[in-house]
């Protein structure tokens, strides 16, 4: 490791990030057609019973998340004793996520009072117990940042699901389609996994304890980190009807489309990156700092500038039939750009072994949310749940902040000196994009308008405060030495 150039590690994070971004985009791009499609042939109570289904299998599988391929990844080198230790464990786990599925099926149908949840989740448990078997080699290619191969593997596997669901829903017009789909999805990427990598996992338990021992917190943090993310979700799937909840559902997921996506996918690279340079602690927080930048100087005006939109979006999109998500659309865009605010540093500290500190972070965000939601659902319905995640995601961020600087030297002042350029763009843009398209009629146009009118004024405004700040690290530096190192000779 310490025979890499300087500036390799730069060069990975950026070649990596673009693989991972480019991965993501291509999965969610090709979700998005189907969605485009699908929404117009199915109903929300449909995509509601699916969803709820989906939710008791995240609750169970970040239950069991023994995080065996982020042990892998924060190694510098590792032995194939480990790497198949990872696969055993990660083929234990599915297996009993599986089961539990299944024992869990009947229960969450009288839970979510819809009785088609059980069959659906019978169906799930299989395709989990598949997946789990998945070729590790995957995490290998990761590891020696060969992103190329997840993008290729991605695209045939989402091509099949893509093409399965479309076909299945025309076909037969309710929530089986959406089955058949995930379904087709799950199968191929196992099947894909071996085909197109040639590592051959094999038994091995003798590692299974040291990878336990320092993914314990992470689990634990796992468990956390879903109710976070779905636990408005368990709720609004009790207290709403299955279609109300199915609009609840379409909204969660559009509204974080750009940030959900775009920001992990960025980051994608980012851990594998730090644990090559972890040793030089300023060069680390540094390169932390640049990264914090950048990226937010993206999701920023991307989630805010969605949830200027949302109104014409959501009716474009997904036809009219769903413009009652529109209003969960943009708060959940927002709730998507908070969220992932400090990912950065959320890293860091995983990176500096404070895992059980990560833990703690994240269920006192559970704790913030739980009292905000007994306050705001009685008066604001399913709104009120997504306003009690902002609330507590904005609480974790600021929390983050201060454990990075008191654990890993990172100095707050210049974390908020970061974020300060693109925070003040991104919200004068969403003022200026949300004032103007209200003035105008007609979806496309207003659409349209308000994505040009946003992408227009947040470029200028950074563009002409970084020659003002006197050109900081960030994104803009990051595009010029990036560009700078293409450049022949």
């Amino acid at each position: 490791m310490s025979n890499r150039h300087p500036s390799a590690p730069k060069r990975a994070l950026i070649h990596g990030a673009l693989w991972a971004v480019g991965t993501r985009w291509m999965i969610k791009g090709m979700g998005f057609v189907s969605t485009v499609i699908v929404a117009r042939l199915l109903l929300p109570a449909d995509y509601g019973i699916v969803a709820m289904s989906m939710l008791v299998v995240g609750l169970i599988q970040a239950m069991l998340d023994f995080g065996a391929s982020t042990a892998l990844l924060r190694k510098g080198a590792v032995t194939e004793a480990e790497v198949d230790s990872a696969w055993t464990l990660r083929l234990l786990e599915g297996c009993v996520v599986s089961l539990l599925l299944l024992g869990a099926a009947h229960p969450s149908a009288l839970y979510f009072q819809e009785p088609r949840v059980e069959a659906v989740m019978w169906v799930l448990a299989a395709c989990i117990a598949i997946s789990s078997a998945s070729n590790i080699g995957f995490t290998l290619a990761q590891k020696e940042f060969n992103f190329s191969l997840e993008f290729r593997h991605n695209l045939i596997c989402k091509s099949m699901g893509l093409g399965a669901t479309i076909a299945a829903a025309y076909l037969l017009r309710d929530y089986r389609a959406l089955v058949i789909g995930v379904a087709t999805g799950y199968t191929s990427g196992c099947i894909m996994s071996y085909v197109m990598h040639p590592y051959r996992p094999s038994w091995n338990t003798t590692k299974i304890a040291e990878i336990w021992a320092v993914t314990k917190w992470l689990m634990l943090a796992g468990v956390g980190g879903f109710f976070l993310r779905k636990s408005d979700e368990l709720i609004a799937a009790r207290i709403g009807t299955t279609g109300e909840y199915g609009l609840y559902n379409m909204g969660a997921d559009l509204g974080q489309l750009p940030t959900g996506e775009l920001g992990p996918a960025m980051l994608r690279a980012f851990l594998p990156v730090l644990s090559t340079i972890q040793d030089d602690v300023v060069r680390t927080n540094q390169a932390v700092l640049k990264t914090l930048s950048a990226v937010n100087a993206i999701t920023l005006p991307v989630g805010l500038g969605f949830a200027a939109v949302a109104v014409p979006a959501t009716t474009l999109i997904l036809g009219t039939r769903w413009q009652e998500a529109a209003p969960l659309v943009a708060l959940f865009a927002v709730a998507g750009v908070i969220q992932f605010l400090m990912s950065p540093l959320s890293t860091l500290l995983i990176l500096r072994g404070h895992t059980r500190l990560q833990n703690h972070i994240v269920w006192s965000e559970f704790a913030v949310f739980a009292l905000c939601s007994l306050v705001l659902v009685p008066q604001m319905h399913l709104l009120g749940l997504v306003w009690a995640r902002i609330t507590a995601s904005s609480v974790n961020a600021m929390v983050t902040a201060f454990c990075a600087s008191f654990y890993c030297q990172v100095a707050l002042g210049a974390t908020i000196k970061r974020l300060l350029r693109p925070a003040v763009g991104a919200v004068g843009m969403y003022l200026l994009v949300n004032l103007v398209t209200q003035q105008m009629s007609g979806s496309a146009w207003s659409l349209a308008t308000g994505i040009t009118l946003g992408a227009l004024a947040y470029t200028v405004w950074m563009t002409l405060t970084w020659f003002a700040a006197g050109r900081p690290e960030g994104l803009e530096s990051t595009v010029f030495d990036y560009f700078a190192s293409r450049k022949p000779a």
